[in-house]
C-alpha cells in the first residue's frame, strides 16, 4: 500500500497542479457524469490518486465555488482508498442541482461515479 493511502492528509503530491497534467487527463482519460459533477480520469503509474478541480466563474460567486471545492476536496481525502492510482479531474455540472447540493449529496454522487470508474 502506498503510504499517501494510509493517512487521511491531502498532500500538494495529491493534486494536479498544471494545464499539462490536466490536459493529459481530458484528451486521454473517460469521463462519467451525473446530475452534480462530471469527472473525467486516467490510470497512472504513481501509486496513488491525484484530485484535479475546474470549477468556471459561471458555477457562480466566490463564495459558492470555493464551498464546491472544499467539498469535492474533502470527498476525495476520504475516499481516497477507494480511488486507486488515477487521476481524477472534477468539475461541477450545468445543472442547478450542482450548485444546490448539500455535502452528502455530492458525496453520493462522487461515489456513485468512483463505481462507474471500477466497472
Amino acid at each position: 500500500m502506498h503510504p499517501y493511502l494510509s493517512d487521511n492528509k491531502l498532500r500538494k503530491e495529491e493534486k494536479l497542479l498544471n494545464k499539462g497534467q490536466f490536459d493529459v487527463v481530458f484528451e486521454k482519460g473517460r469521463s462519467a457524469g451525473n446530475k452534480r459533477i462530471v469527472m473525467h480520469w486516467l490510470a497512472n503509474e504513481l501509486g496513488h490518486p491525484r484530485l484535479g478541480l475546474v470549477v468556471s466563474t459561471r458555477f457562480g460567486n466566490a463564495v459558492q465555488r470555493n464551498r464546491f471545492k472544499r467539498r469535492v476536496r474533502e470527498i476525495f481525502r476520504t475516499h481516497k482508498n477507494e480511488i486507486g492510482a488515477r487521476d481524477v479531474v472534477v468539475l461541477p455540472s450545468k445543472r442547478p442541482e450542482s450548485r444546490e447540493s448539500t455535502y452528502e449529496e455530492l458525496a453520493d454522487s462522487f461515489l456513485k461515479l468512483l463505481t462507474r470508474i471500477e466497472g
